[in-house]
């Protein structure tokens, strides 16, 4: 999380500075509602299934976005 962290901050730093401080907070509030959020010992225990499964499926970006996409509307 501290990389992922690392870059978004040097992401935001490149913005116009107009945009630097919405970008932030949004950045921080992101990072709260991660920090309040936990799985239940039955969730992580699903997402170590899935992840061990070598026959998963994995999406390309564009899937992913697609995906994201549908689900808005």
């Amino acid at each position: 999380m501290t990389k992922l962290l690392e870059q978004a901050l040097r992401q935001v730093e490149q913005l116009p500075e107009g945009e630097q401080d919405a970008a932030a907070g949004a950045l921080l509030d992101y990072v709260k509602h991660m920090r309040d959020m936990r799985l239940t010992d039955a969730q992580a225990a699903e997402v170590r299934r899935r992840r061990a499964d070598p026959n998963r499926k994995l999406l390309s970006h564009a899937e992913a976005r697609e995906r994201i996409g549908r689900l808005g509307s």
